[in-house]
């Protein structure tokens, strides 16, 4: 018989957020016409992927970038490109593996 137990409840707290000079919201972005129906989107983070030196990476799928979040919350865009990143996955400390809805499988060196 499996043991069900509570899972244990912790409060977050905001470490950091996307800054308002990386903020788009753009009612005619594709991605917010076929997932918000329109709604101006500014962003929608996925992927998070943790590198060996403390940092964050994050993907936008909307905007088709990529950023990273150093150690004290200050955020820096890696790539912008035509695309919808979403997963990603570190390879090695110097790429990562991004799952695109529009490219497929992508390397980032």
């Amino acid at each position: 018989m499996i043991s069900l137990t509570q899972p244990e409840i912790r409060q977050a707290e905001v470490f950091s957020r996307l800054p308002d000079r990386f903020r788009k919201p753009d009612p005619a972005n594709a991605w917010s016409a076929a997932n918000r129906g329109g709604q101006a989107v500014d962003s929608f983070l996925e992927g998070p992927v943790w590198h060996p030196s403390g940092c964050l990476y994050v993907t936008d799928i909307p905007y088709g970038r990529i950023f990273r979040v150093d150690r004290q919350g200050e955020w820096e865009l890696i790539v912008q490109y035509q695309g919808e990143p979403n997963g990603m996955k570190l390879l090695d400390e110097d790429t990562l593996l991004i799952t695109d809805y529009q490219n497929g499988l992508m390397k980032l060196p």
